[in-house]
């Protein structure tokens, strides 16, 4: 069964030195970008079936993008070409404390323009999931699509996977279309900056700065259980799954809550692991007789997994080159212990 996948599909030019000013750096990476299109291409590279959805222009750098899949098993059928819009770039630059600066280029671009009219039920043909992403319902009119597919796959009865990510300060009615997007789903992802912020726990600044800099401390990973639990409830989801970055990752359901320790290796770059840790997720889902019944999954294995893709993704300084295979994955397993509660 095919996972389908909306929204970005972006040029990443990623600054090869570490730098916290854009005047420094002299050579940029460039490589296939955008969360959805990661996630899609990380699917593919574990040997699953998915499609993506996305805009881009009728350019060199949108033909670089459709060249970049040539060869790639992921179905491209509505990925769109705009003759008005120049397709979306992503520079990335990343300062000596690992944390990554982002600036987007040219604004509009092709890839916010998808539109309501654009969508076709054939969209969503063979599909048992669709993934989605906050970022994408931050631009007009592509927000007003993405939360439309959303609408729709849900009516289908598909399984819907919506990943939270959000720059702050956004308007009123991007934050209005993500909270919708999150009722809406079956398996929410959160990174721990986007669980503080969509939660807002009332705690005092010190305590949580101290939660923060080390969430794999007994008692800070407790705490943290806990915000997940209250934000499953208030987000209106049934699965959430909270990735913690170089500390592991917690899966939070209506019976069940546990989890999954870190794979350790050396990080390059950070960027993909998020994708790559979804693209894991869903992959493995796709293995599950249909239709799926999430509250019958063994959710502890799959994090697991999907906490080894993740750290996997951080062997390269572009996204998309360090998303692995199965094979990869299962090597690491190999290696390390298997998950279990703390």
């Amino acid at each position: 069964m095919k996972v389908v996948t909306v929204g970005e599909l972006v040029v990443d030019w990623i600054a090869a030195d570490r730098s916290a000013s854009w005047q420094d750096p002299h050579t940029f990476i460039r490589s296939l970008g955008g969360n959805s299109a990661n996630v899609a291409l990380g699917i593919s590279r574990l040997g699953g079936d998915v499609r993506l959805i996305a805009k881009i222009g009728a350019d060199l750098h949108g033909n670089y993008l459709l060249h970049y899949f040539k060869d790639i098993d992921v179905d491209t059928d509505f990925v769109f070409q705009s003759e008005q819009f120049a397709t979306a770039q992503c520079y990335v630059l990343t300062d000596e404390s690992g944390e990554n600066l982002f600036f987007n280029w040219p604004r509009p671009n092709a890839c916010h323009q998808l539109t309501e009219d654009e969508f076709d039920p054939a969209m969503l043909d063979g599909a048992f999931c669709l993934h989605a992403t906050g970022i994408s319902l931050t631009v007009e009119p592509r927000a007003q699509f993405i939360i439309k597919i959303i609408r729709e796959a849900r009516a289908a009865g598909l399984t819907v996977s919506f990943d939270a990510g959000f720059p702050t300060g956004e308007g009123e009615l991007a934050q209005k279309l993500v909270r919708e997007a999150m009722s809406l789903s079956d398996l929410l992802k959160v990174n721990l900056p986007e669980l503080i912020y969509w939660l807002v726990p009332a705690m005092e600044p010190a305590r949580l700065a101290e939660v923060l800099d080390n969430p794999g401390k007994k008692d800070n990973l407790e705490e943290l259980k806990k915000f997940c639990r209250e934000f499953r409830v208030k987000s209106g989801t049934k699965i959430l799954m909270c990735t913690l970055g170089a500390y592991g990752s917690i899966v939070t359901t209506e019976t069940f809550q546990g989890y999954a320790p870190p794979h350790s290796l050396e990080v390059v770059a950070g960027v993909g692991a998020g994708d790559a840790y979804v693209a894991a997720v869903l992959h493995k889902l796709a293995q599950e007789p249909k239709p799926i019944n999430l509250d019958r999954i063994d959710w502890l294995p799959l994090a697991n997994f999907a906490n080894a893709a993740g750290a996997l993704a951080t062997r390269t300084i572009s996204a998309s080159e360090g998303l692995p295979t199965l094979a990869e994955v299962e090597e690491l397993l190999r290696k390390a212990p298997p998950a279990s509660p703390v």
